[in-house]
């Protein structure tokens, strides 16, 4: 659904906030009443957690993909 190999998502901590966000606002959603909004949300971020957890593989770095960090 979207690029999971770029960079900025290597770190653990930018894929949880990534997965965090939109389940949190689910739930801020979801306690103001609004289930329209509340399951829209949710299901972003499930399927945030799919791709940047349960499916995602980590980009190879240039340099180990050229051989230079070879010893």
């Amino acid at each position: 659904m979207f690029d999971t190999s770029h960079p900025m998502l290597k770190p653990l901590w930018v894929r949880l906030v990534t997965c965090a966000a939109p389940l949190g606002w689910a739930c801020f959603e979801w306690l103001l009443g609004n289930p329209t909004w509340a399951f829209l949300f949710g299901i972003t971020g499930l399927l945030c957690v799919h791709q940047l957890f349960l499916t995602y593989v980590p980009p190879e770095d240039e340099a180990d993909a050229k051989g230079e960090n070879m010893p």
